[in-house]
């Protein structure tokens, strides 16, 4: 049994989620950069993180898919010089907004709701966890074939750095 708030989020009807998460982004001083974003494409790409995080409370959608998706976010906002600190502590806010919508918007009557709750904040969390994993792979990589192409960079010498088994080898 899903919660009726969080059905709302899934099904697209709780847009004071983005808004929420758009107000957190303005206020907090460590997303400048993210702060200089039109609401428009901040709040396009909750929307879509919406779908996903539907998709993956329903099974429908695999690491694969969620991770598709975050590598991309990652790749495009290191192109656009957005730092990877302000992604991931956006996700976390993103994760936030979610969570409190879910606990203010819930009557908790009965251990059965409570549980229900619980299991709710859970996944969310376990969904953003993926999530900042993702982008941070996707940043990385960005990162690595920038610095190869832009600084002509060996492999070898980058590959001393980073680590990282990338997603889109």
């Amino acid at each position: 049994m899903l919660l009726k708030s969080l059905e709302d989020i899934l099904a697209g009807t709780a847009p004071e989620v983005g808004k929420r998460w758009l107000s957190k982004i303005r206020a907090a001083r460590n997303t400048r950069a993210l702060g200089l974003i039109k609401d428009e494409e901040l709040l396009s790409i909750h929307e879509e993180a919406m779908r996903k995080l539907g998709r993956w409370f329903d099974q429908s959608a695999d690491k694969n898919e969620i991770g598709g998706f975050f590598v991309m976010v990652g790749k495009e906002y290191c192109a656009m010089g957005i730092p990877v600190s302000e992604l991931t502590f956006a996700l976390n806010l993103d994760r936030k907004a979610v969570t409190e919508y879910l606990i203010e918007s819930e009557e908790l009557e009965g251990a059965h709701r409570m549980y229900a709750l619980m299991d709710a904040v859970d996944r969310v969390a376990d969904f953003y966890m993926l999530s900042a994993y993702y982008m941070t792979k996707g940043y990385l990589e960005e990162t690595f074939v920038r610095m190869k192409k832009g600084e002509k960079l060996p492999d070898q010498a980058l590959t001393k750095y980073f680590k990282d088994d990338f997603f889109f080898k």
